[in-house]
């Protein structure tokens, strides 16, 4: 694995610093959120999204396959103005074959990992809120959609937000780990579906995976990552709902 990432061909224009790069995520997800209550009131004829579920699946599919291509694109376009190429500055680049092969082994013993913390702690692998948005997807005809938005989506989107833009816009050199933890925090603090323990997990996939896009320069990478353990998650609802209940 090659521990540092090529500088060597990164522009000469510094990336945004803090304090832009914090006001483009905000304007981005403000956006996002724009669009994805238009397109959801479209759909309803101009109603407003009215949940009777506190995690409805077709609105997490309408949410994530609407809210995030914008969230992306808005960051590209920052990237841009800032005269970097997109995928450069947000570090979508090929990540070597033995980093995936390793990347994958550690997805692996990280889901092994957490769910016996889960279960050593009583509590049960799959949270009662991945089940309901399973069932009312089902339900509504859209458990396809949402599979797709939680599985592939959601993970290019907040890693391109995360390790991606705000890796970029806060890493500096010598204060890289700094950086990581900040970044993981505001990650997990964003879980707020789950428990205590589950946001501490969250928290400490963070940091692995901000290790592996420093590891390796690559965000690519930890998208792979995300999609592997987003998966994981949603074999087991499936297992949970169709085989078990």
């Amino acid at each position: 694995m090659s521990l540092i990432p090529d500088q060597n061909r990164l522009p000469q224009t510094p990336p945004w610093g803090i304090p832009a790069t914090i006001g483009w995520l905000v304007l981005a997800f403000l956006l996002s959120a724009l669009a994805a209550t238009s397109v959801y009131g479209i759909m309803q004829g101009g109603a407003l999204p009215s949940k009777t579920t506190t995690f409805d699946g077709t609105l997490i599919a309408i949410g994530a396959l609407t809210s995030i291509p914008v969230q992306v694109g808005v960051l590209a376009f920052a990237a841009q103005l800032r005269g970097w190429p997109a995928a450069l500055y947000l570090g979508f680049n090929l990540p070597k074959r033995g980093e995936i092969v390793f990347a994958a082994l550690c997805v692996l013993a990280i889901d092994l990992l957490f769910d016996f913390s889960l279960y050593a702690t009583g509590r049960d692998l799959v949270p009662s809120f991945q089940l309901e948005a399973y069932q009312t997807a089902k339900d509504g005809g859209s458990l396809a959609a949402m599979i797709l938005a939680i599985v592939v989506v959601a993970p290019i989107g907040e890693e391109a937000v995360f390790r991606g833009f705000l890796y970029r816009g806060l890493v500096r050199p010598g204060h890289e780990i700094l950086a990581i933890v900040a970044i993981a925090l505001a990650w997990a603090l964003l879980h707020v579906q789950y428990d205590w323990l589950g946001m501490l997990q969250i928290f400490a996939l963070g940091l692995i995976l901000g290790w592996f896009r420093w590891a390796s320069g690559s965000t690519t990478l930890t998208v792979i990552m995300h999609v592997l353990i987003n998966l994981e998650a949603m074999i087991e609802t499936v297992i949970k709902v169709e085989w078990m209940t």
